[in-house]
């Protein structure tokens, strides 16, 4: 293995490689292949041990069902109790994980245009005696325990309370954005 100084072990063995490479006699192509099999695999398992532990809490609230609409938790009180808060805030970080998650849109512009656009409150609130809770836009909803009906895709039944429907239990009618708010406020009800 060559030792030269100035590169870390990964680029004396990608250059390695490259001298395997010529002397196997595989083709560019056949190689880069054969390489990326290799790598990929490796990079996504270094990505996400390197992502910090806090990740899931800082960003637990969600607004919408589409990749990266999470928000930014900045405090908690009286979680699992009749005055669960949290209190949340839409940042540019938030805003750019939207943009290059789901707009596959990595331009300033986007977080601009997304910051511009996204208007939601500062806290989401709960009484977990009765089960009940509201969103980031200020919608209540009522957790009314295991779904028994097979006509619902929903493990639970959770009702808008301003209008009585049931959430079918699909992203169009808000249950896994809903749901998940009553989770992180009133742990342990419904797992």
């Amino acid at each position: 293995m060559d030792n030269s100084p100035g590169l870390n072990r990964i680029e004396v063995e990608a250059l390695a490689g490259i001298k395997k490479r010529h002397l196997m006699g595989l083709n560019s192509n056949t190689w880069l292949v054969r390489t990326m099999r290799v790598l990929m695999p490796l990079a996504t398992t270094m990505a996400v041990a390197s992502s910090p532990a806090h990740a899931e809490d800082e960003h637990s609230i969600y607004y919408g069902s589409r990749a990266g609409m999470h928000l930014t938790t900045v405090s908690k009180s009286g979680i699992g109790t009749s005055k669960a808060v949290i209190v949340v805030k839409h940042t540019p970080k938030d805003a750019k994980a939207y943009c290059v998650e789901y707009e596959q849109d990595y331009s300033m512009a986007c977080v601009k245009r997304t910051m511009a656009e996204i208007k939601v409150g500062d806290r989401v609130t709960a009484n977990c005696k009765k089960r009940t809770w509201t969103d980031v836009y200020g919608q209540a909803y009522a957790f009314e325990g295991k779904a028994t009906s097979s006509d619902l895709m929903a493990d639970y039944i959770v009702r808008n309370v301003a209008s009585g429907e049931i959430l079918d239990g699909s992203s169009a009618s808000g249950y896994p954005t809903a749901l998940s708010i009553f989770q992180e406020l009133c742990p342990g009800i419904a797992k």
